[in-house]
């Protein structure tokens, strides 16, 4: 009698194997859980005073390259990229307003995306930023992306940071990738 509950005693404990959605799901979860703060965050529609002042304080300064850029652009489409700048800094108030209130299953990234695509649309050589105003505008950019975090419904932390950063990893990992077209080359046939 005692070899049968041997025999069986390992299918007491069998487990079941962790798929990539269920490793996905359990690195949501421990997101959400270090991610959210416990302190109160802002109303919806509020912008804590800190946050207008580095915003104001970026604005500025990039209009005012802008505006001594404009001066100098050579031809239509340097009037563009600088227009595309000038909106982008446009609807930064607006991503602000949504990040600030937004928890970890929302979009809280809002804002830190915008920053980020308006560094590369400075990083043209229409805007002409010498090394000093590009320190400075990096600066700015820094300073406005951390009194945000410092206030939002986020938090952005060490350990908030490194599950996000084992969620990207995961998804790169599982996610399909897009197959490249395969270009075949054509062959010329030679005269004889």
């Amino acid at each position: 009698m005692r070899v049968r509950v041997l025999e069986y005693a390992p299918m007491l404990f069998e487990r079941e194997p962790l798929t990539p959605e269920g490793r996905l799901g359990v690195l949501t979860s421990l997101f959400n859980r270090v991610a959210s703060k416990s302190v109160p965050t802002p109303d919806k529609g509020h912008v804590p005073q800190s946050v207008l002042e580095a915003y104001g304080d970026l604005n500025s300064h990039i209009r005012y390259i802008l505006e001594a850029a404009s001066k100098h652009a050579a031809d239509r489409a340097a009037h563009a990229r600088l227009r595309k700048i000038e909106k982008l800094l446009d609807e930064l108030p607006t991503c602000i307003i949504q990040t600030l209130p937004a928890g970890p299953q929302e979009n809280w990234l809002l804002l830190y995306r915008s920053l980020v695509a308006l560094y590369e649309l400075l990083d043209e050589p229409d805007v002409g930023m010498d090394a000093e105003e590009f320190a400075s505008v990096v600066q700015k950019m820094v300073q406005l992306a951390d009194t945000v975090a410092r206030e939002s419904a986020v938090e952005v932390g060490a350990a908030s940071m490194f599950t996000l950063l084992l969620m990207q990893i995961h998804l790169h990992r599982y996610s399909p990738r897009k197959k490249r077209p395969v270009r075949r080359r054509k062959t010329i046939k030679k005269k004889r």
